[in-house]
């Protein structure tokens, strides 16, 4: 985004250190599989792991080329290439299956599954030769430059993932399988209303890299613009969550009538949230991904602390107040962490 003229040097660096990352993983794959689950066909889970852990990964990269560039349609026609050919690849099992010539059907689907992936990610990756040109190795000095400034970028994804699943599973560790199941019903729905606030900073990103360049202060203040139209959205969107609420046992059935006051509980997050989504962006096209990673590691801590706490006591309604105390946490934090390097700055200067 910042010198699209380093395409060739950055996409050869990125798929060297996406292969070095994938062998060791599907290694540790490969390992708990034998240990936890020998009793599933080995061909079936080395199927799998090939097509999520490998394949799927290579396919995935190629989203952020074409984001680097702004081209937000080529991009998102790319996340559509391997649900595509995995949705071929269930089609050809229902065939094998109605002609009845099925062995295995387990194993036939690992397969089936990896050869999906497998040409999801070398169409991809022949759509990035043909648009935006060939890599071009540059040297191991770069590539470990390039592995050393990912790393932040690699945590900062973990905490986020533990921060957005920890109250899912302390939930049905503290609270029970059924609690738990009625209140990730009623966050996917809020999900979805996430969506297109999601969609307005993976857009911005490319802009806000260009202006990070000359520090967090310029990141911000192109950020900041979006702000006004994001919130105006999520209150709306919150409002029309809570509204429809009662709708959802007629659309998932009357066992989930529980997740009616769970998505109004939670229907204002994406409005709580998006400030927080917003400066984190900041921090790290600004190149303080560090700072991210310290916010999103505070506020899975506070999240996971609470939670802990509270779930006992109020069961799901506790996880939904942990959930937005740790975003007003993370809000502070990040104003806290502004100021810091503000006067830092004046310091230097």
């Amino acid at each position: 985004a910042r010198d699209p003229f380093r395409f060739p040097e950055s996409w050869a660096l990125t798929l060297a250190a996406l292969g070095l990352s994938i062998l060791p993983v599907l290694l540790l794959y490969l390992i708990s599989v034998w240990w936890f689950l020998p009793q599933v066909p080995w061909a079936l889970m080395l199927a799998l792991g090939l097509g999520e852990l490998v394949f799927w990964p290579l396919a995935n990269v190629v989203i952020y080329a074409y984001q680097g560039f702004e081209r937000m349609g080529r991009s998102a026609r790319m996340m559509l290439t391997p649900v595509l050919a995995r949705l071929a690849a269930a089609l050809g099992l229902l065939l094998a299956v109605v002609r009845g010539d099925v062995g295995d059907r387990l194993v036939l689907w690992g397969g089936l599954y990896a050869a999906a992936s497998l040409a999801a990610a070398a169409y991809a990756h022949y759509r990035v030769a043909r648009d935006l040109g060939r890599p071009r190795w540059p040297g191991r000095r770069e590539l470990i430059g390039h592995i050393r400034a990912g790393v932040p970028f690699s945590l900062l994804g973990g905490a986020g993932k533990l921060y957005l699943d920890a109250d899912k599973f302390l939930l049905a560790r503290l609270a029970g399988l059924e609690t738990a199941g009625i209140y990730s019903a009623g966050y996917r729905f809020v999900d979805l209303a996430f969506l297109p606030l999601y969609a307005l900073i993976a857009a911005a990103v490319p802009r806000l890299f260009r202006a990070g360049a000359n520090g967090t202060a310029h990141s911000l203040r192109a950020a900041l613009p979006l702000l006004g139209p994001a919130l105006s959205y999520a209150a709306a969107a919150g409002l029309g969550l809570f509204l429809a609420a009662p709708l959802i046992p007629r659309l998932l059935g009357d066992s989930y009538e529980g997740a009616v006051p769970v998505v109004r509980w939670l229907a204002w997050l994406p409005l709580v949230t998006f400030p927080r989504l917003l400066m984190q962006s900041a921090l790290v096209t600004g190149d303080r991904q560090a700072f991210g990673v310290i916010t999103l590691s505070m506020g899975a801590t506070v999240n996971i602390g609470v939670n802990i706490w509270w779930i006992p006591l109020w069961r799901w309604q506790g996880a939904v107040v942990a959930t937005y105390l740790a975003e007003v946490i993370m809000i502070v934090i990040i104003i806290a962490l502004r100021r810091l390097m503000q006067n830092s700055d004046k310091c230097t200067a």
